[in-house]
């Protein structure tokens, strides 16, 4: 990117939308470069111990990032300054991250702080408590300053709604970054966070990543602390984070994940990559649903070659998984979850679905159209997305691990859809192609991740490589991701719109 390109962006979108100020007046400070930009979070844990910063200063280095970045990125969506501010002095250094801050998802509960799930509907919501997961989250010595941007509950390929707009991609803010964790991906590949919670129901942990070029880990199924209400599981969603260097990441998995051993032994920290070799299915592409762009298929062979180099056996193999029967399947589990709210908001609007102004038109529309599906078609949904669970348990009794596409295209166009829309069949067709290899992984219950190995020749998004393991084999992944890390560094490589070449 040019830097008349990027100071002509600058100008436009961030310096004249911050702090109230124009853009002349702005341009007149005596900006710099921030100093911390390329610390992840256990190097500034390691600061904050050796109180070479206070807790509050980088507190509010943070709070300046997110000032000079979200008016043109959108990533944000709530900011829970004053709690962080309050929190910050008090943190024990001897936790693992010593008072960083951290972004959370705006899609799990945090006591005091609005969740939205960037619906009208839920701009009231404040829940009383913390789930287990935030709970562990904090007791890490992570201080959470603020969320991130959403689709309306998570119901779109595409991170925008009505309340707070569409997020842009730091690499081509005329892209999107996917979905849901969309404003995640983007605060940490921007450079404002090096650590961002999200969740993961079918790629959203994932495919943010894959289109922004950092590392997202799914976790299995029941493997970490509970982030539901209740204290249960979700049947596909899991908890974790998004991250620069694979060292943060396996170290939030050791402090979050579920310590009593019911599901897994717990894994802890894992530090390093292996000696061991693996047998990885790379996955021959089908056509299914949507063909998978060139630039997909090319990012994946080089990343088949990469590990053969590294001593790896790659072998082809077809994807496990009927792509129409999926797609069929994951309508009638979504019509199962959403068919209640029809009821809940014309009860508080007093009007109809349609006409009630408390979800977008897409989302309306989709509940609308979810109602056709019976009783006995949503139990027919489920009992298909059960059995792909036996399904990968074969695939992992001849490899350790698959090599896959994130998603069959690079990154959507920004506007290539919006909430204003009314869905159809083409929208669901649109929806199924995208999570056609993420959304099974959450129902089988394995771990998976993405890891930023290619890049798009033609508009310079980065492309992820998927890799998925048999349950409860977060280790050999992590294991792995070290391996690649070492191999093909991402860590330096920023995006154009990002604090690296932006000043503060």
């Amino acid at each position: 990117m040019s830097p008349i390109h990027r100071r002509k962006f600058l100008k436009g979108s961030i310096f004249a939308a911050t702090a109230g100020l124009s853009a002349g007046r702005l341009f007149a400070q005596d900006l710099k470069h921030d100093p911390l930009i390329d610390e992840d979070a256990l190097g500034l844990a390691a600061m904050l111990r050796a109180r070479e910063i206070s807790q509050l200063e980088l507190l509010e280095i943070f709070i300046r990032r997110i000032e000079v970045m979200n008016p043109a990125l959108n990533f944000m969506t709530n900011e829970a300054f004053d709690r962080a501010r309050k929190a910050a002095g008090t943190i024990p250094l001897n936790t693992r991250f010593a008072g960083v801050p951290i972004l959370m998802k705006d899609m799990i509960d945090i006591a005091g702080l609005r969740r939205t799930d960037g619906s009208r509907l839920m701009l009231e919501n404040r829940p009383e408590r913390n789930v287990a997961y935030v709970d562990a989250v904090e007791q890490a010595g992570l201080n959470i300053f603020g969320q991130t941007n959403v689709p309306e509950m998570a119901s779109f390929v595409i991170t925008n709604n009505d309340v707070f707009g569409a997020t842009r991609n730091p690499w081509s803010p005329d892209h999107s970054v996917f979905s849901s964790s969309g404003g995640s991906a983007v605060a940490v590949a921007s450079g404002v966070v090096p650590i961002a919670h999200g969740t993961d129901g079918a790629g959203s942990n994932r495919l943010p990543p894959s289109a922004t070029g950092i590392l997202g880990m799914k976790p299995s199924r029941n493997r970490m602390r509970s982030g539901e209400a209740g204290g249960g599981h979700d049947i596909a969603k899991t908890n974790h984070v998004l991250t620069r260097t694979v060292r943060d990441s396996a170290a939030v998995f050791a402090e979050t994940e579920d310590p009593s051993g019911k599901m897994y032994e717990p894994v802890g920290f894992v530090d390093g990559s292996s000696k061991r070799r693996l047998k990885v299915g790379l996955v021959r592409p089908d056509g299914a649903l949507m063909t998978s762009e060139p630039e997909v298929l090319d990012a994946q062979q080089r990343a088949g070659r990469l590990l053969e180099k590294l001593g790896h056996s790659v072998e082809e193999t077809p994807w496990p998984v009927d792509a129409e029967e999926m797609a069929d399947a994951y309508m009638k589990f979504f019509a199962g979850k959403v068919g209640a709210l029809k009821k809940t908001v014309e009860t508080v609007s007093g009007k109809p679905l349609m006409e009630s102004g408390l979800l977008t038109p897409l989302l309306a529309s989709n509940i609308l159209s979810s109602a056709a599906f019976t009783e006995k078609d949503i139990a027919q949904g489920r009992d298909y997305l059960a059995k792909l669970e036996s399904v990968f348990e074969k695939v992992f009794e001849n490899f350790d691990v698959l090599l896959a596409p994130v998603a069959p295209v690079v990154a959507p166009p920004l506007y290539e859809h919006t909430p204003q829309e009314l869905w159809s069949d083409e929208l669901a067709q649109y929806v199924s192609g995208r999570l056609k290899y993420t959304s099974p992984i959450n129902f089988s219950g394995c771990p998976a991740m993405s890891v930023p190995l290619g890049r798009s020749r033609s508009s310079g998004i980065p492309i992820g490589s998927h890799f998925i393991a048999a349950k409860g084999a977060e280790r050999l992944l992590y294991e792995l991701a070290y391996e690649l890390e070492e191999a093909r560094p991402w860590r330096g490589v920023w995006a154009p719109y990002s604090l690296k070449y932006i000043p503060v």
